[in-house]
């Protein structure tokens, strides 16, 4: 059995950009050069968080930041953490990792790395930034560092969108359903997933032709995001499905949500394009309607069809 070697992992677009072994004694977390893992971000304090541990047991503290610490999704003030736990300080995401767990990340794409490559570029101008005494010289490489920092993360950004509507592509919803759905499994929480397909899409593509028909497309897609919480998460699953990711709700909840989308559709896009675009939607919750993801994944698309055969323009929970 291998040893286990405790190390966090800052983790963008999907890949692991830097590693910090942990060994006995404390780490700390934030903006400060001082810190051992550097994140360089006005969204996190200077010192923002602490880790201590001894070599088998950790525990994750805040250091009263102004934007918080969350494990998971769930606020904390103080921690003690288990090997997968998603740290989440600002912008960033942080595993903590015993080496021996496998971790799966989206595939490697032109993008990605791109996008990893400018994080270890802003990595080594933090560290490059430590060692300068001249004041106008750190002022300059903070300035290049968050330079830096803003192409990453539209490079990332890039990686993981649709080019068509703009929302989450499938390959970024296959990793963030997991997480989520891990979390509410661990926490035993709700967790709902709704499909959402455009009706009778094909009319419109034959009539209209598919440069219409990708504009509709995207007036949904955005009528869709914005309808929204911003605790869920809204992703293009294939042709013309939309998927939408709700932590924490409820079945009951979950179709008055879906029934909420499906009203904002029909009316604003008559207001919007000059034709009522309806939508069906399929609503599938665990743990009552499946005990994995891909179980409630199959569920939602089921309902979805009820709601089709049913006449269309409608919400419809999964029933066996």
């Amino acid at each position: 059995m291998r040893r286990k070697e405790y190390s966090l992992l800052l983790v963008t677009a999907g890949r692991v950009v830097k590693r910090l072994v942990l060994g006995k004694g404390a780490y700390t977390i934030g903006r400060a050069d001082d810190t051992d893992l550097t994140l360089s971000s006005h969204d996190v304090s200077r010192h923002h968080a602490r880790i201590r541990g001894d070599g088998g047991r950790y525990t994750l503290e805040d250091l009263k930041s102004t934007n918080g610490t969350y494990v998971n999704g769930q606020k904390v003030e103080r921690h003690r953490l288990n090997s997968g736990d998603e740290i989440s300080i600002g912008e960033y995401s942080i595993l903590f990792d015993d080496g021996i767990r496998s971790h799966l990340f989206i595939e490697e794409t032109e993008v990605a790395r791109r996008g990893e490559d400018t994080e270890i570029i802003s990595d080594k101008f933090s560290t490059l930034r430590k060692k300068i005494d001249d004041k106008t010289l750190r002022r300059e490489f903070k300035d290049i560092e968050s330079f830096v920092r803003k192409s990453r993360k539209r490079l990332a950004t890039l990686a993981n969108a649709d080019n068509v509507t703009g929302l989450y592509n499938r390959q970024y919803f296959d990793k963030t359903a997991a997480q989520e759905f891990e979390k509410a499994r661990v926490s035993r929480k709700r967790f709902s997933i709704l499909f959402i397909d455009l009706d009778h899409f094909k009319r419109i593509n034959d009539q209209y032709g598919h440069k219409t028909g990708d504009g509709v497309l995207r007036a949904v897609s955005w009528l869709i995001q914005k309808s929204c919480r911003k605790t869920d998460f809204v992703a293009r699953y294939g042709g013309e499905e939309i998927v939408v990711v709700l932590p924490n709700t409820a079945s009951a909840d979950a179709a008055r949500i879906g029934e909420e989308i499906r009203e904002i559709i029909e009316k604003q896009t008559k207001n919007r394009l000059g034709v009522a675009i309806t939508v069906s939607v399929g609503v599938a919750t665990f743990p009552e309607d499946g005990k994995s993801l891909a179980m409630i994944i199959e569920r939602a698309d089921q309902a979805l069809y009820q709601a089709k055969k049913a006449g269309r323009n409608r919400v419809c929970k999964y029933h066996a």
